[in-house]
């Protein structure tokens, strides 16, 4: 069975290889050059009179055969930039898809090990995102009967289904579940990053991820204007964001699963 962290990094490849194909066919025109043409022509033992386009740049030299029928304006910059697009829908799913995960397969070890204390106190963010959680009269008196925490974890784990855990808030709902003491502050330090700077990308990337799939990447602010432009350094960077903060999410839960771990191991259960 896959742990969450190999789920996720899965789910985050093709966002690299999304990348990787735009650094493979960005230029600005086709290249012309007659004896670069004429060359990989007699190569590929193409008539002399078959259209054939060439993209050359620093890391790439390809050649688009007439039948390939590939006009030039498909893969012209303006064109290519949903790749751009589409690799930061990818990652931002990728979280999307990853912080339930990891809820589902950590929450009912942090529950049996911390008992009624696996919920933080005065967390605004938690009870904001289980304020419809209920419980009614069986799933007390089942409770009551055999305190079960994978029954409990389940229950709050569904009723995410109506309420994505996606950008800062999600990474710090999760991490404070799986008994992080201030998720973001951890992760902020792992990485060695500002935590405000870190959390306001983060938002900007799942904001944008918004943007793309429902307005067709126009603004929220501006949904009738124009396509909101797209470089391939920000997308890099909004990709790598997602994949670093939850790594190090991973990391700092495993961590703190060992510690409560060896806690238990110490203390005899039912001992306060």
């Amino acid at each position: 069975m896959l742990s969450p962290r190999q789920i996720f990094e899965d789910n985050i490849r093709p966002a690299d290889l999304l990348l990787k194909v735009y650094r493979l066919l960005e230029h600005d025109a086709p290249n012309t050059e007659e004896g670069m043409v004429r060359t990989l022509r007699d190569l590929v033992h193409a008539e002399h009179d078959e259209g054939l386009m060439v993209i050359y740049n620093e890391v790439f030299l390809g050649l688009i055969r007439e039948r390939a029928e590939v006009p030039p304006a498909s893969i012209k910059r303006s064109a290519l930039c949903n790749l751009l697009r589409q690799s930061v829908v990818t990652a931002s799913t990728a979280l999307e898809t990853y912080l339930p995960i990891l809820l589902r397969d950590n929450l009912p070890e942090v529950i049996r090990l911390r008992g009624k204390d696996f919920v933080p106190k005065n967390d605004e963010e938690i009870k904001n995102q289980f304020k419809s959680l209920t419980f009614d009269l069986g799933d007390a008196v089942r409770i009551l009967a055999d305190p079960d925490p994978l029954f409990v974890a389940n229950k709050m784990i569904r009723s995410l289904n109506f309420s994505y855990l996606s950008g800062k808030r999600g990474i710090h709902v999760t991490g404070a579940l799986l008994a992080l003491d201030n998720p973001w502050r951890l992760i902020a330090m792992q990485l060695g990053r500002d935590e405000s700077e870190i959390k306001k990308f983060l938002d900007s990337t799942v904001k944008r991820r918004n943007d793309i799939v429902h307005r067709a990447d126009r603004s929220q602010d501006d949904p009738s204007g124009c396509a909101q432009e797209i470089r391939y350094p920000w997308a890099k960077q909004a990709v790598e964001t997602i994949r670093v903060v939850c790594l190090a999410l991973d990391d700092l839960v495993t961590s703190r699963l060992k510690e409560l771990q060896s806690q238990a191991a110490v203390v005899p259960q039912g001992v306060n």
